[in-house]
């Protein structure tokens, strides 16, 4: 009952702590400043740490309003007032992706990894003469290696019934 309380105590203490939370994102007023809702007042927020070209800020606002308008962020802000925000769920890293310049980059990105191996193809049926249909059968499934249950080295074997 004491481990209880005590760890419901603690509970509180940590919750009530300085933990940030999230706020929603309700507009961008430049690229290096996005303004969000922290309890019904608009607040502004200026990015740490990012440089846009000149060429490049109309781009970099509108990737800013695609990817955060409506959308929860966790802000962190440092000594002289300028703050990381990260995107929630999926916690990207807004300051970073201005810096790395995706903004200029269009459609889905996508990684290669290679070709996936489902296991032992099944054989080709045999060629046919031409017009008729050749039969593709699927690869066939993965089998598990056959193993015996545990301790089955530890059961004895009872001799054949007369």
């Amino acid at each position: 009952m004491k481990h209880t309380i005590a760890l419901m105590i603690s509970i509180l203490i940590c919750a009530t702590g300085k933990a940030a939370p999230l706020v929603r994102v309700v507009g961008i007023a430049n690229v290096r400043t996005i303004v969000v809702d922290r309890n019904g007042v608009a607040a502004n927020v200026t990015l740490a740490g990012v440089v846009v070209a000149p060429g490049d800020e109309a781009a970099a606002v509108e990737y800013l309003r695609a990817a955060l308008i409506g959308s929860w962020v966790l802000v962190e802000t440092n000594a002289r007032g300028e703050s990381y925000v990260y995107r929630s769920p999926d916690a990207s890293f807004v300051n970073g992706t201005l810096t790395r310049r995706e903004y200029l980059e269009h459609g889905v990105k996508m990684i290669y990894i290679g070709e996936a191996e489902p296991g032992p193809a099944r054989a080709v049926a045999r060629a046919k003469p031409a017009g008729e249909a050749v039969a593709i059968l699927p690869p066939a499934k993965p089998r598990r290696a056959p193993t015996s249950p545990k301790g089955a080295h530890r059961i004895p074997r009872l001799p054949p019934a007369p």
